[in-house]
C-alpha cells in the first residue's frame, strides 16, 4: 500500500471505526471514571507510524522519559519501513513494526501486534502521530492505562484518549513531541538529537565499498540524496538542479567526491540524475542508491565533509551526526 492508499483508508474506514470506539467508550465512563497517572511506569509504549526523520525529532522526548524513569521498558511501534532503524535509536529498548507492502501483511501484523500488546499490559502509550486516525485506534484497542496524545479539532478522533495534548503548530516539532512528557511533569529542556548506533563492521564495510570504487582517503566526501519522501514528494528539488549543482561541484572543488544515495524504491530515479550528468562529472561521481542498508547509510554520512539533502529525513540523521 502506498502513502495515497493508506491516507484514503484512514479517512473513511478509520473515521467510522473511531464513531465506534467513542460510543463504547462513553457507556464505559458512566461506570468507571478515567485511570489516574502511573506513579512510575514499568513498561511504555510509544507509537510514530509516518516518517524516519519524526522519529529521530522524537530522542529529546525519549531522552527526558528516560531520564525521569530511568527503570522502565521503553518499546517503540512504528511501521516496518522504519523500524530497522529506530533499532539504532539507543534510547528503545524494543521495536515493534507492521508492514505496509499489502493489506493483507499489514492487517496481520496489526492484529498480531495489538495482540501482543494488551497481554503486556502497558502502562502508559504515548502516541505521536500527527495526523492518523489509525494511531487514535491503535492507542485505545492498546488496553494502555494512561493514553497520551495530541487534541486536533480538525481530525476528529474522538475522545479515546486518557490525556490530550494541545498540538502547537508554531513550535518545533521536537517541542511538540516532548510536550507529552507535560503530564508526568517532566519538562524537557535539551532539545539536541540523541544520534543513532554507528556500527563498527558497517564504518568498516563503507569505506571497503568506498576504496573499491576509486575514493582516495586525501579526497573529501560529498553525500547527495536527491530524492524526497513520499509523505510530500513537492519538497523533492528537480532533477535539473540537482544535475547543474553536481556538476557545479565536480568542475569547481579539488579533492572531492561526491556519492548518490537513496533507498532501493529511489535508485532508478537517482540513476536518471546520475545518467543525466556529463561524462566528465561522472567519473567523480559514485551512484550508491539501492546498495546501502540503513546502517551503512548512517555509516557513509559520518564519512562524509558535507551532506545535501532534500527535508527529509536523512537531513535529521545527519544533524545528529554533525555533519554540515
Amino acid at each position: 500500500m502506498n502513502i495515497q492508499h493508506m491516507r484514503k483508508i484512514d479517512l473513511y474506514a478509520g473515521g467510522i471505526i473511531c464513531l465506534i470506539l467513542e460510543i463504547w467508550e462513553r457507556v464505559k465512563r458512566i461506570f468507571f471514571r478515567n485511570p489516574p497517572l502511573i506513579e512510575q511506569p514499568h513498561k511504555v509504549l510509544v507509537t510514530k507510524y509516518l516518517g524516519m526523520g519524526s522519529i529521530l525529532l522524537a530522542t529529546p522526548m525519549l531522552r527526558g522519559l528516560r531520564a525521569k524513569y530511568p527503570q522502565s521498558r521503553i518499546v517503540f511501534l512504528t511501521f516496518d519501513s522504519n523500524a530497522r532503524f529506530a533499532e539504532q535509536i539507543p534510547l528503545i529498548d524494543e521495536v515493534l513494526s507492521i508492514r505496509t507492502s499489502s493489506f493483507p501483511s499489514f492487517a496481520g501484523d496489526l492484529l498480531r501486534n495489538i495482540h501482543k500488546i494488551r497481554r503486556e499490559r502497558y502502562d502508559v502509550l504515548f502516541d505521536l502521530e500527527f495526523f492518523p486516525r489509525f494511531s487514535t485506534i491503535v492507542s485505545y484497542l492498546s488496553g494502555a492505562k494512561v493514553r497520551v496524545g495530541y487534541y486536533l479539532p480538525k481530525l476528529w478522533r474522538g475522545d479515546l484518549l486518557t490525556h490530550q495534548i494541545h498540538f502547537n503548530p508554531h513550535k518545533h516539532v521536537t517541542e511538540v513531541l516532548s510536550a507529552q512528557l507535560e503530564p508526568f511533569g517532566i519538562k524537557v529542556a535539551d532539545f539536541t538529537l540523541t544520534p543513532p548506533r554507528l556500527k563498527e563492521d558497517k564504518a568498516q564495510k563503507v569505506g571497503l565499498l568506498l576504496k573499491g570504487r576509486g575514493v582516495k582517503e586525501d579526497e573529501s566526501l560529498i553525500a547527495v540524496n536527491v530524492n524526497a519522501s513520499d509523505l510530500s514528494m513537492e519538497r523533492r528539488w528537480p532533477k535539473e538542479s540537482f544535475v547543474e549543482l553536481i556538476k557545479y561541484i565536480a568542475e569547481n572543488k579539488i579533492g572531492v567526491r561526491i556519492a548518490l544515495v537513496g533507498s532501493k524504491g529511489e535508485a532508478e530515479y537517482v540513476k536518471g540524475v546520475y545518467d543525466t550528468l556529463p561524462e566528465g562529472v561522472r567519473e567523480r561521481v559514485i551512484n550508491l542508491a539501492g546498495s546501502l542498508d540503513i546502517e551503512e547509510f548512517i555509516a557513509l554520512l559520518k564519512k562524509s565533509a558535507l551532506f545535501i539533502t532534500n527535508d527529509s529525513g536523512p537531513l535529521h540523521i545527519a544533524s545528529a551526526l554533525g555533519i554540515p
